[in-house]
C-alpha cells in the first residue's frame, strides 16, 4: 500500500432515477475513453464503484479539473449531459490491492469524504477543497462559468453537432458532416456559446486558477465567420 498527498475526483450521478443500467454503460465508455487520455497523468486512472460514482487520484489539481472536463465532455456526447455531481479534494490518499489484486482508492480520508458530501446534500454541481481558499474560490467561479453553458444547453435536441464541436471541429465542418448551409451552423455555434465555452474550457485545463500552473494543454478555438 502506497500513501501520499493528492487530489481526488470523485464523481456520483446526482439523481438516483439516472443510475440505469445504460447510464452505467456509458459512464462506463467514457471512463475507457478518458483513461487512454491521461494515462500519463495520474497516480490512479478513473475507476467505476457502486454502479454510479467515478473516483480517481492525480498528482496535481490541474490533472485532476482535466481529467474532470474530459469525462463530462464524453458524457455530453453520449446523450447523458450533466449528470454527475463532482468533488475534487486534497487528502492524503492510499492506494491499496483489493481482492482480485487491482489498485484501488483507500485510506481513511476517503470515507470521510462520502460522509462529508451525503451530510452536505449539496445543491450545487461542484464540492472543491483544496486546502487553499484562494484556489478554492477562483476555480469553483470557473467551474460556475463553465457549468452554466453546458446547462443551456439542449443535449438530446443538440447532441449530433454539440459531439462535432466538442472534438474541436468549427462550423464548418460541421456543416458538411451534417450536410447543413454554413450560416445556419454558425447560428447554432453562437447559439450555443461554444466560443465562451471553449475560452472558459482552456482557462480551467491551463491550471491558471490554482497554484500549480502547468503548461498550456488546449489552445483556443479559432473562429471565423461566413
Amino acid at each position: 500500500m502506497s500513501s501520499n498527498i493528492s487530489y481526488i475526483v470523485l464523481g456520483r450521478i446526482i439523481q438516483p432515477e439516472k443510475s440505469t443500467g445504460k447510464a452505467t454503460s456509458l459512464l462506463l465508455n467514457g471512463v475507457l475513453s478518458v483513461n487512454k487520455r491521461i494515462k500519463k497523468r495520474t497516480l490512479l486512472p478513473f475507476q467505476i464503484g457502486y454502479g454510479s460514482e467515478v473516483a480517481g487520484l492525480f498528482h496535481k489539481p490541474s490533472e485532476a479539473v482535466s481529467a474532470m472536463v474530459y469525462l463530462e465532455e464524453e458524457l455530453i456526447q453520449s446523450g447523458l449531459g450533466p449528470i454527475l455531481h463532482w468533488s475534487i479534494c486534497r487528502g492524503n490518499f492510499s492506494i491499496m490491492k483489493d481482492e482480485k489484486n487491482n489498485p484501488v482508492i483507500g485510506g481513511k480520508e476517503l470515507p470521510s469524504l462520502r460522509q462529508k458530501l451525503a451530510k452536505e446534500k449539496l445543491k450545487k454541481r461542484f464540492f472543491i477543497h483544496l486546502d487553499d481558499r484562494e484556489d478554492d474560490f477562483f476555480l469553483l467561479q470557473g467551474l460556475a462559468a463553465w457549468n452554466h453553458i453546458i446547462g443551456g444547453w439542449n443535449i438530446k435536441r443538440n447532441r449530433e453537432i454539440l459531439s462535432i464541436f466538442l472534438q474541436g471541429n468549427d462550423y464548418k465542418y460541421a456543416a458538411d458532416a451534417l450536410n447543413i448551409a454554413r450560416p445556419q451552423t454558425w447560428r447554432k455555434f453562437r447559439s450555443l456559446q461554444m466560443a465562451a465555452y471553449f475560452n472558459i474550457r482552456e482557462i480551467l485545463l491551463s491550471g491558471r486558477l490554482m497554484a500549480d500552473n502547468p503548461d498550456k494543454e488546449v489552445s483556443p478555438l479559432q473562429i471565423t465567420k461566413p
